[in-house]
């Protein structure tokens, strides 16, 4: 069973998922072929260390795309944040 939970974007806190966390990202960071990647480490990071306490899976979640965001910066990947994005349109 831990050995598909990775691929299977499931993560010890049940409720943390990829999709789910990839969704909320979304609201935040335009899309980037390298988003859904980060964010299932970001995931897996979080799976392993975070301990719930009073179901703060926002806060599982908000931190699982900080993850990601300084995966992205390691592996010199630029995201756009969206309100950056709406910005420049206007």
């Amino acid at each position: 069973m831990l050995d598909c939970r990775y691929p299977a974007g499931w993560h010890p806190l049940l409720v943390l998922t990829v999709e789910d966390t990839l969704q909320q990202a979304r609201q935040e960071i335009a899309d980037h072929p390298d988003l859904p990647r980060l964010v299932a480490d970001g995931c897996a990071r979080v799976g392993d260390k975070w301990e719930p306490y009073f179901g703060e899976l926002l806060e599982a979640r908000c931190w699982a795309i900080n993850l990601a965001k300084n995966y992205a910066v390691d592996e010199d990947i630029t995201f756009v944040p969206l309100n950056d994005e709406h910005d420049s349109n206007t």
